[in-house]
């Protein structure tokens, strides 16, 4: 098998993206216990290379920083490695990633990752990349924030059959452009969602100090935040 760096290497030197973009390994400590994953790199990270390398990841660096997280200590990806765009008013801007894309990238990138990684948490950036793991009737309204266990019937474990060893804790939360985005359309909401994302975040310090979390049983039902 691949190590981490020659998976990366592979994957920068053997995969071009659509508009001709490169792809965006992951990155960070390839010994951690907690891995950060986001459904797909955004225009910037196809432009560094990087993983939240914009707006977005100055934003997590800072929101890391309040809940005494250094980046260095985690290592972060993505469930697809490519920029998925769409074209809107002449310009290319984010997009999630389809089901099929998904499916083609998952079992040939992020399984190998986390073979390597064997990481005893996983926290799941935005909505879609927690249904990927969690199911479809997960709930960041409702179950954001909570270390969950990966069920039998997550679509993760569904499209790869990998049997994670040791089997991760898995939580979803926000993602930090959901911030951006109350701060722009709903300013008086943006300094509790703020507070309550340093929160989340602070249970990763726990899971970097060795006190590995207690899973709670998930709820239903309810609206969702579509980040």
């Amino acid at each position: 098998m691949d190590s981490l760096e020659q998976l990366n290497q592979r994957l920068r030197e053997g995969v071009r993206c659509d508009g001709d973009y490169p792809p965006v390994p992951g990155e960070g400590n390839p010994n951690s216990p907690v891995v950060l994953i986001g459904h797909s790199p955004s225009g910037t990270d196809a432009q560094t290379g990087r993983p939240y390398s914009g707006p977005a990841g100055e934003l997590l660096d800072e929101l890391l920083a309040e809940a005494g997280v250094k980046r260095e200590e985690l290592y972060i990806t993505n469930l697809v490695k490519c920029w998925t765009w769409r074209e809107e008013n002449g310009l290319r801007v984010n997009r999630t990633p389809s089901a099929k894309e998904i499916k083609e990238w998952v079992p040939a990138w992020l399984k190998p990752e986390l073979e390597l990684i064997r990481p005893k948490a996983i926290v799941c950036m935005g909505g879609p990349t927690a249904q990927h793991f969690l199911g479809k009737d997960f709930k960041i309204t409702l179950q954001g924030g909570q270390w969950l266990e990966l069920p039998e019937d997550s679509p993760y474990l569904k499209l790869t059959g990998h049997r994670l060893d040791p089997k991760p804790f898995v939580m979803g939360v926000v993602q930090p452009n959901y911030l951006t985005h109350l701060q722009e359309h709903a300013p008086e909401t943006y300094p509790a969602a703020r507070a309550n994302l340093v929160a989340d975040l602070l249970k990763i310090k726990r899971v970097l100090e060795g006190k590995l979390p207690k899973p709670k049983a998930p709820k239903q039902e309810e609206l969702d935040i579509p980040f």
